[in-house]
């Protein structure tokens, strides 16, 4: 219904995160490094 109108190519929402739209910028990336560091 809303994906026809909004012409997306997926559903947009899902129980479970998509790993496909992950982006990893630079500050995503100190912060990961951080909480593997205090692993």
């Amino acid at each position: 219904m809303y994906t026809q109108f909004y012409q997306l190519r997926k559903p947009p929402f899902h129980v479970t995160p998509d790993p496909s739209f992950f982006f990893l910028s630079d500050s995503h990336k100190e912060a990961l490094a951080s909480i593997i560091y205090g692993i």
